[in-house]
């Protein structure tokens, strides 16, 4: 919604300065005030910012659509533990690709929690969410992990893993850290002793890569030495 808001508000200053800019050209050249070419110029200037003021007014129109869609679906979601593409499209009265993407946007609003059960073919709601704890109660309990180690022990996909942790986040409900790019997700608990975590091998003076945490133990790359958290 800030977005929209922003859409909105912008989409509305750059229309009226493009449209006063160019309004009052008009007047000056019926006035006999300006030239023709002036009045070009100000037609193209005021065009200059009531175009890109009316796309974005444009695209907080389709925001618009899209959140009131979003919450239709969004409301028939919660009222079902399952349901299916099909059966989801068929409430809304609107097709299953349409269905698809609001289900995407909802999960990226952080507005509910959906998994998608492959092995039916269903969206699920209530056991969504029980899995999305189960994840975070994961990454809690080891205070470091990453995907792979997720997707173990859930069977999940990493976009998924990533959907569950960034939508929880949203939510309120997880407040660690993750790096996509190196597959690792922290705790607040693992961040807050991370920083405490020893950093060079105490025996050969190297620089750890990746600090034990507490009850953790690792190898040196350069001496070979266990160096516990």
């Amino acid at each position: 919604m800030p977005r929209t808001a922003l859409k909105w508000t912008f989409g509305i200053i750059l229309s009226v300065v493009g449209f006063f800019i160019a309004g009052v050209l008009v007047v000056y050249y019926v006035q006999g005030n300006a030239t023709r070419g002036g009045l070009i110029s100000g037609i193209v200037m005021g065009s200059v910012f009531f175009i890109p003021g009316l796309i974005l007014i444009i695209l907080a129109l389709i925001d618009v659509v899209h959140n009131r869609f979003d919450l239709r679906v969004a409301k028939i979601l919660e009222k079902h533990d399952r349901i299916s593409p099909t059966g989801l499209a068929e409430e809304v009265n609107s097709s299953e690709e349409k269905v698809e993407q609001a289900v995407s946007r909802i999960i990226g609003k952080g507005l509910i929690i959906v998994y998608f059960d492959k092995a039916t073919g269903e969206f699920v709601t209530q056991e969504g969410k029980a899995i999305a704890e189960k994840v975070i109660g994961y990454i809690k309990s080891k205070r470091r992990t990453t995907v792979q180690e997720l997707c173990e022990e859930t069977g999940m996909k990493p976009a998924e893993i990533k959907q569950i942790v960034v939508g929880m986040q949203k939510r309120g409900l997880f407040d660690g850290t993750y790096d996509w790019k190196a597959g690792k997700i922290l705790s607040k608990e693992g961040v807050e002793l991370l920083e405490k975590a020893v950093t060079i091998c105490p025996n050969c003076g190297g620089d750890l890569a990746e600090p034990p945490l507490p009850g953790e133990e690792i190898r040196c790359e350069y001496c070979g030495k266990i160096v516990k958290g």
